[in-house]
């Protein structure tokens, strides 16, 4: 079961993500605001992937929160018309992660990539 579920979020992030353009950025992340950076997240809990110039947006599946990954290498290989494949199959995604960088036409990996803090993304509160 924990291998199934494991290989559903690698596929999402391997072939799933949409990319975007940076100046798409903000649309994505709307009115949230910054939270604290995380080192980890659960990778059961990503609903959605998008591949923005320089960095990824993972949206989760709960609590309306979305978070940025700003790699702290391979960032500039980031970019509309990639895809990401994770190395290792573990519940949790975190900062240092070695990703490789696929060209999503040939599927060939093009670049390696580190990832960065996970920077939270919420909703603000209304009274």
């Amino acid at each position: 079961m924990m291998r199934t579920a494991l290989a559903v979020a690698a596929a999402m992030l391997a072939g799933d993500a949409s990319a975007l353009p940076a100046d798409r950025l903000a649309t994505l992340i709307g009115d949230r605001i910054a939270g604290t950076p995380v080192d980890c997240i659960d990778r059961l809990d990503i609903d959605k992937v998008h591949i923005v110039d320089g960095g990824i947006v993972y949206e989760m599946k709960t609590g309306g929160v979305s978070y940025l990954n700003r790699p702290s290498s391979g960032a500039n290989f980031i970019h509309d018309g990639v895809s990401l494949r994770l190395d290792f199959a573990e519940p949790r995604l975190c900062r240092d992660e070695p990703v490789g960088v696929v060209n999503e036409n040939s599927r060939a990996t093009i670049a390696r990539a580190r990832l960065g803090n996970f920077v939270p993304y919420r909703r603000p509160v209304v009274p």
